[in-house]
């Protein structure tokens, strides 16, 4: 018969996780954990701590229950992971973005910039909702993606950026933040090799275009997770079908939207920084598009002219 601390040890071995990493998901130090797992005599771990590596994990609270040791096992390997999971709450949903959009990551935005550049210039976007938790999370997740070497794919809609520009209807931004924004997203992206950046066509089937919400893609581990329509209400999906369906969407050249090469993504970046600048209009910074790349036809796509 297995003692919770053997268990404890068993789970850690299948997770694959460094103790570090294993301790911060419990709550402890790493110091606590090597002695739980050392420790053959420790106390029988408390029931908040099996509450949590069950959470985490989705195994069943039964794990821990002191039967046969072939039942542990059969729970430990065969256990069936729960396909979704809810995050809600302002605090929690930063927390778990932080932790869990690693490098490799590809994200798709429904609105352009990402909020790890926005709150670097811009303070927090909520009436009336904040929190010390809450501002440490979006100044560690916006240094994690802003680090010249954390990989990840970023994918905005034409529509969206240009709306960011230009867009009179729910746009808060001063023209000095997005000129501050624009320069911050070419710092970060320009001549790096690590990140890549698109902004792509989404009038390509539907003439009002692409729904988009915010979905971020792991491959590595076969899960993903969207931002539901309710404030700070993330959804986590791990089905690897779907995930992997639409990862290759957006890396198939064959099957990806029509978009902005990753190499002019910061040329055209600049583009708009000088219009904005100049105070050109929207139809004005299309046609200097169109002259300057070979993109102007999709740019000139988002607009619409009363006859």
């Amino acid at each position: 018969m297995l003692s919770s601390q053997q268990k404890l040890f068993e789970i850690f071995k299948k997770s694959g996780l460094s103790l570090s990493k294993f301790a911060n998901i419990l709550g402890k130090d790493r110091r606590t954990l090597a002695n739980w797992i050392e420790n053959e005599h420790s106390k029988e771990l408390d029931l908040k701590t099996k509450e949590k590596i069950c959470e985490f994990f989705r195994y069943p609270l039964q794990i821990w229950d002191n039967d046969e040791e072939i039942s542990f096992y059969t729970l430990l390997n065969n256990a069936k992971n729960e396909e979704f999971k809810i995050i809600e709450g302002y605090e929690e949903g930063l927390k778990y973005i932080f932790e869990n959009e690693n490098e490799g990551s590809l994200i798709l935005h429904p609105s352009f910039p990402n909020p790890a550049y926005r709150d670097f210039i811009v303070s927090s976007v909520y009436h009336n909702i904040d929190s010390k938790e809450a501002k440490i999370y979006r100044q560690k997740r916006g240094e994690k993606m802003r680090a010249y070497s954390f990989a990840a794919s970023e994918w905005y809609s034409i529509k969206a950026l240009l709306e960011f520009c230009f867009s009179p209807i729910g746009n808060f931004y001063t023209k000095e933040q997005k000129l501050a924004i624009l320069e911050l997203m070419i710092r970060t992206f320009k001549d790096n090799l690590n990140k890549t950046l698109y902004f792509f066509d989404s009038y390509a089937q539907k003439i009002y275009g692409l729904d988009m919400f915010y979905l971020s893609i792991n491959i590595k581990r076969n899960s993903m997770f969207f931002k539901a329509p309710l404030e700070m209400f993330l959804v986590e999906i791990q089905n690897s079908t779907l995930v992997h369906k639409i990862h290759h969407h957006y890396t198939n050249a064959k099957k990806c939207p029509a978009h902005i090469e990753p190499k002019d993504a910061c040329f055209i970046m600049e583009l708009l920084e000088f219009c904005l600048k100049e105070n050109l209009s929207l139809v004005q910074t299309c046609d200097l598009i169109d002259e300057k790349s070979s993109y102007g036809k999709l740019f000139k796509k988002t607009l619409s002219f009363s006859s």
